[in-house]
């Protein structure tokens, strides 16, 4: 098999485990808290990421902790806004408002290190994504046991995303990845567990079986460190460029499984509005070029 072929192969597949992830983590809303969810995706995700790369760097200042502290609340919020939309909305539609992070973190990089991000196509593209952001919103509140909150939380999760992204900037490149990685999800774990004991709400699992184990093997192991080790590998061999052009089929691939597995339903509206995320999102990108 050709090199370039394998690149192709381990984006695609990374996409499609971060798509199915919006549907894993709906099902397990159905007997967990977002919190309960994420302390064992965390944990999980730490012990497998120690045991693929054991070696810890020593903290070289203070202020290099703060910005970890500062990612990892960022991540961990992200992740806590995303849970609980899903239980107010399609999980498709949660997919689609969070795949509008590269626009918030334009912005937000052009407002905290003054780069060029307002072009011509950067704004009719912004408009196109969040219009088409507002008609899903709009659509959702037709449905019984969608509620525009739910919508709004995604909004937040994009705007966590964005801020963990343009911090994630600021890191060291002595870091090994995993080690980044590592670090991001350890200060995560303490900010989610610091509010878990200001909610007062035990981490307690009444209801445990294989699909509940098996569901959070996926999110902790597959979803949080393998997708990401075939993700930067996909970079290393067919370029960032056309590996982030992947991830306009996130959304797509989303709908599609919620709609077969969630039952979820796809109205005209819900396309128009991802037609106009997806062209927002291109003309975003293409203005950047």
């Amino acid at each position: 098999m050709k090199t370039s072929i394998k690149g192709h192969i381990f984006a695609v597949t990374t996409i499609t485990i971060w798509s199915s992830t919006f549907i894993v983590s709906k099902i397990l809303l159905n007997q967990f808290t977002p919190l309960q969810i994420l302390v064992v995706r965390y944990l999980l995700a730490i012990v497998f990421l120690t045991l693929l790369y054991p070696r810890f760097k020593k903290p070289t200042s203070i202020k290099e902790e703060v910005l970890f502290l500062f990612i990892g609340t960022a991540l961990a919020f992200y992740f806590v806004f995303e849970n609980t939309a899903l239980q107010h909305t399609y999980s498709s539609n949660v997919s689609l408002i969070v795949s509008t992070i590269p626009l918030l973190t334009g912005i937000l990089s052009m407002v905290v290190y003054k780069t060029h991000f307002f072009t011509l196509k950067s704004i009719i593209g912004f408009i196109l994504a969040y219009l088409g952001v507002f008609l899903i919103i709009i659509n959702g509140s037709k449905f019984e046991g969608v509620e525009p909150i739910g919508d709004f939380l995604a909004l937040g999760a994009a705007a966590m995303f964005a801020v963990y992204s343009v911090l994630m900037e600021k890191t060291s490149k002595d870091y090994h990845m995993i080690q980044l990685t590592r670090k991001v999800f350890i200060y995560g774990l303490l900010v989610l567990l610091l509010v878990v004991a200001i909610k007062g709400q035990p981490i307690t699992f009444e209801v445990i079986n294989s699909k509940v184990i098996a569901s959070m093997l996926f999110l902790g192991i597959v979803a949080s460190s393998l997708a990401f080790i075939l993700w930067n590998n996909a970079i290393k061999v067919i370029g960032p460029v056309k590996t982030n052009q992947y991830i306009y089929l996130v959304p797509v691939v989303t709908t599609i499984m919620s709609a077969w597995v969630l039952k979820e339903k796809i109205t005209y509206m819900t396309l128009i509005g991802t037609l106009l995320i997806l062209m927002g999102l291109y003309l975003s990108e293409k203005s950047q070029e």
